[in-house]
């Protein structure tokens, strides 16, 4: 069986599922057509609804969202995923397609997003240090700051993520930090309110 017909055969189950009444019922008789067609059962269609797909990321801020993303969307569900980085740094899992739709399309926008961001409040941040060494520390100063505050602006998180701060515990240091983060703005990303999945002729 072809990777096309596994697709298809995955996206005609996930309308079966989460369709309108009428999609459910035409691709109900759909999916049967092609389970005698190839000879397949139920547990042959488990298999397949899982597919391997891969995510790119070029930074720790990426490989944090993506998490974050996975932790917000598809809370509750157990997700495999590995990093690979023999070719290019890249996550790799096993997604059912409406799940990877959801991830991918989030996850394109709010990279894009917050990488203005980060250029906007911390990158001029940054560039006043002089040596590579001072810099990168003040990287890491500054980056889980600035993604914790992003996640919030952008409301991708759930309440049990929250923690308080106790502010008479910070340094003056990390006090002038979170006030010039303070103006981060989040994303506001909706997603698509159909399913998105169609039968093909």
């Amino acid at each position: 069986m072809t990777e096309e017909v596994q697709n298809k055969i995955a996206k005609v189950y996930e309308l079966v599922n989460r369709g309108e009444q009428g999609e459910r019922e035409a691709a109900k008789k759909a999916l049967d057509k092609l389970l005698k067609k190839y000879n397949l059962d139920e547990s042959a269609i488990a298999a397949i609804k899982l597919r391997r797909y891969t995510f790119k990321y070029s930074t720790n801020l990426e490989l944090m969202l993506l998490s974050q993303l996975i932790e917000y969307f598809l809370k509750g569900k157990e997700v495999a995923a590995y990093r690979d980085t023999r070719m290019c740094r890249e996550v790799v899992m096993k997604l059912e397609y409406v799940d990877f739709i959801l991830i991918d399309t989030a996850y394109e926008y709010f990279r894009r997003h917050m990488k203005a961001q980060y250029k906007k409040l911390c990158l001029p941040k940054i560039n006043r240090c002089r040596s590579v060494k001072t810099k990168n520390k003040r990287r890491a100063e500054l980056q889980d700051l600035f993604f914790r505050k992003y996640v919030v602006a952008s409301k991708i998180y759930h309440t049990d993520q929250l923690e308080t701060v106790d502010l008479s515990t910070l340094t003056d240091k990390e006090r002038k930090d979170r006030m010039a983060l303070s103006g981060v703005q989040g994303g506001e990303y909706n997603s698509q309110v159909s399913t998105g999945l169609y039968l093909e002729a």
